[in-house]
């Protein structure tokens, strides 16, 4: 062996080994999709991401069961919530059952006076008393009375009927004393995860954990319990894509192989073709996890695009062979075609590796370092390892393409035609080509999808298609500018834009507003003489409200609420996930439910006064604002791609006229799949361009080798063998992409497919070869 190829050997052998040791030890599969999205440039937007990927409401579980009649609804609804309240899985569990509001009721009654919005100087004055209790009296006459006697002597001005009134605006029906869905055949929890929403394996635990508890319940096989929510979507998501990695993997690379030994008639080829692959797959999850610190499942998957490109670059060389010829011999030959075939494929990935989207400069990282670590090996390592020149010549074909290609010409004007209308009806519809609905990349089904939106609905969730964010300095500074936002909203309500909002100043009152409140309530003489006057002439004892009189002392004296004091209630959880904070402010998120008119609702925003002023965000409008403006960079990256192997081609060719030559059939593929593609129905996302790119490399691959074919000559049968045999590969691992029930795979599969079948027809009919340029000399 000679020293330069034991030392590209030995350098392989290092490069392997440490990748293969750093994957092992530093790579984590993640399956955010969250990866997916561009990266917010405002401070908003990073907000808003943030909550999607750490957020409490990313965390919470909807739960239901259903398959009974509403008392044994109820019942398995308290064992349930009972079996998992302790579990440390969960930080709170609830569905409405006295024993889990507890913490809440007795927060309530002890600090209703600087809680609940009615207290008012006026409240406490001899004549609102005395209305107060003449009012009392009528209601014990009603069923309601019985259980109002216990209060009375505590709340006779009814404080705390007047906070549950507005703290539980847009709770759940109830029946049986638990939460139920409007129609009485789904009893309902609402759980809170410890942890992260985007945790997907121990989200996975939390929702086995509480279908385990169910089945303890006892519960007959017509029972079911449901459960959907962020973390659901996130471990079935992970589990779909785990899935779809090892079937497509699986299946592509078995498909290659079949191709690869029906070809080739013995086993060393096979062996080797599978060298580059391999490492190019290695290294390129090495390089990905290096830069990154996670591979994302998505990227993982696409591994099986890598299969179907670098095989190719051992498939030009081995079906190149002649009888009695030796590998370097053959690279001596082929090398220069197929040097410009790595490097207008990693040319093309550059779009990619310069994305603001860390998934899809994941995907360009992978295809870059992964093709160009295939073409070297392929140059370097398989010289030093393949068989002598006594290896079999691969088969050959009963018919050539280079001569078809040649056939072809006179047709060729089908092709123009093709173009010509795959242009038109671009043009004509060039406003409906993108789909930015980033929903549409979820693996999940659509009947996972409405059921947590019924869920959602039967559990009065706020529509979080709608924010409105206040922003301020502090924590307290947000509280108070969403306390004066409040009484906008509720005209609005009145006015019928929307039907609800939640606040976080409803459970935490600002500082400002509880000082207000507790300001308002009378001094213990002043409070006594004034009930002792509102009493006259009422049937009451004189000393009956004792406790009223010393809980509104106790108030008066006693120290603020704060965010500490609601712990263990549950309600602290209800405000952490109202208030947020992010790049030094706070902001105080205000979902909106049942918004009728969201046009009318941002231009009422935008018209705030300063001291109230809001920001108003759809957001599907601004995700689809976001996409919208990635693709934009997007098209501009993969224009500089296409620029640099233009400059690539009209250097390594030698000439303007023979890289338009190879260029061409290529960019005429490209808009007739994307014609193609818009026929279909589809429309077209940021992986359909991934897609394109991929087509433009592979593409350029069959266009650069038919334009080096000889008619005629001992190159023809292996330039056909190898189109063929390159295009079958590709064929086989793109196609198991097609078939992926994981929209961003099938995109890529379906697109590259049709794409480079396209390219390879358009390079016969369109494309020059060395008979046809003497020809045209």
């Amino acid at each position: 062996m000679m020293p330069y190829r034991r030392t590209a050997l030995f350098t392989w052998l290092a490069l392997v080994a440490a990748s293969a040791w750093w994957t092992a030890h530093h790579v984590v599969v993640t399956s955010d999709l969250t990866a997916f999205l561009p990266v917010a440039s405002g401070r908003l937007e990073r907000l808003l991401v943030e909550q999607l990927r750490e957020g409490v409401a990313s965390r919470t579980l909807l739960v239901a069961i259903e398959g009974g009649a509403p008392p044994q609804l109820a019942r398995f609804s308290r064992e349930l919530a009972r079996a998992i309240a302790p579990d440390r899985r969960f930080d709170y569990v609830m569905n409405g059952a006295a024993e889990f509001t507890r913490g809440a009721r007795e927060l309530g009654l002890k600090h209703r006076y600087l809680l609940s919005p009615t207290v008012s100087a006026e409240r406490f004055s001899e004549r609102s008393l005395a209305r107060a209790l003449r009012g009392n009296l009528e209601r014990f006459a009603t069923l309601e009375g019985t259980a109002f006697k216990a209060m009375i002597a505590s709340d006779p001005t009814d404080e705390l009927r007047s906070l549950a009134e507005t703290v539980g605006q847009g709770a759940p029906a109830s029946r049986h004393g638990v939460w139920f869905s409007g129609d009485g055949a789904r009893a309902l929890l609402v759980a809170q995860t410890a942890a992260s929403g985007i945790d997907a394996a121990r989200q996975q635990e939390a929702a086995d954990a509480l279908a385990d508890a169910f089945r303890r319940t006892g519960a007959g096989p017509e029972y079911r319990v449901l459960i959907s929510g962020p973390g659901v979507f996130a471990a079935r998501t992970r589990a779909a894509i785990e899935h779809e990695t090892r079937r497509l993997t699986g299946l592509a690379g078995a498909l290659v192989l079949l191709i690869l030994v029906f070809v080739y008639r013995s086993p060393a080829p096979v062996a080797l073709s599978a060298l580059p692959v391999l490492t190019g797959l290695l290294v390129g999850f090495a390089a990905v996890g290096a830069l990154f610190g996670t591979v994302h499942g998505i990227t993982l998957a696409f591994g099986a695009t890598v299969i179907g490109e670098a095989v190719d670059y051992p498939s030009y060389v081995f079906t190149q062979r002649k009888a009695g010829e030796s590998i370097p011999d053959i690279l001596a030959r082929v090398w220069p075609t197929l040097r410009l075939a790595v490097l207008t494929t990693v040319f093309g990935s550059l779009a990619l590796l310069l994305s603001s989207l860390q998934g899809l400069s994941q995907l360009g990282v992978l295809s870059m370092v992964g093709v160009l670590a295939a073409g070297l090996v392929t140059r370097w390592v398989l010289p030093a390892l393949a068989p002598g020149r006594g290896a079999p010549p691969p088969r050959t074909l009963p018919f050539s393409l280079v001569r078809a290609g040649l056939a072809l010409r006179s047709v060729a004007w089908i092709a123009w035609v093709l173009l010509a209308a795959a242009l038109a009806l671009i043009v004509a519809r060039h406003d409906r080509i993108w789909d930015d609905d980033i929903g549409h990349l979820s693996p999940l089904p659509e009947s996972a999808r409405e059921l947590h939106r019924q869920l959602a609905a039967d559990l009065r969730a706020p529509d979080v298609g709608y924010l409105l964010i206040a922003t301020g300095a502090s924590r307290e500074a947000v509280l108070e500018k969403s306390e004066r936002l409040a009484p906008a909203l509720q005209s609005w309500v009145a006015e019928g834009v929307l039907e609800g909002f939640d606040l976080a100043a409803r459970y935490l009152p600002s500082a400002k507003t509880q000082e207000r409140r507790r300001a308002a309530l009378p001094e213990a003489r002043n409070l006594h003489r004034s009930l002792a006057r509102a009493l006259r002439g009422l049937p009451y004892r004189a000393d009956a409200f004792a406790p009223f009189e010393r809980d509104v002392e106790a108030a008066r004296l006693g120290r603020l609420l704060t965010i500490e004091d609601l712990r263990g209630t549950g309600l602290d959880l209800k405000v952490q996930s109202l208030l947020a904070t992010g790049d030094g402010e706070w902001h105080a998120l205000i979902p909106l439910r049942g918004v009728r008119d969201p046009a009318r609702l941002r231009s009422l925003a935008e018209g705030l006064p300063a001291e109230t002023r809001a920001s108003f965000l759809g957001l599907k409008a601004e995700s689809d604002r976001l996409i919208g403006g990635y693709r934009s960079q997007a098209l501009a990256l993969a224009g500089l791609g296409a620029l640099a192997i233009a400059l690539l081609l009209c250097i390594g060719l030698r000439g303007v006229r023979k890289a338009l030559q190879v260029m061409l059939p290529v960019y005429a593929a490209i808009a007739m799949t994307i014609a193609c593609l818009m026929l279909l129905g589809i429309g077209l996302s940021l992986f359909h361009l991934v897609s394109l790119l991929l087509v433009l490399g592979i593409g350029l691959n069959y266009s650069l080798f038919f334009s080096r074919a000889q008619p005629g000559t001992d190159s023809e049968q292996g330039t056909s063998l190898a189109l063929s045999v390159c295009f079958l590969t590709t064929f086989a691992a793109f196609g198991c992409l097609a078939t992926s029930r994981i929209p961003v795979l099938s995109a890529i599969g379906l697109t590259v497919t049709l794409g480079c079948a396209l390219s390879l027809l358009n390079s016969m009919m369109l494309g020059g070869t060395a008979e046809r340029e003497r020809e045209e000399r």
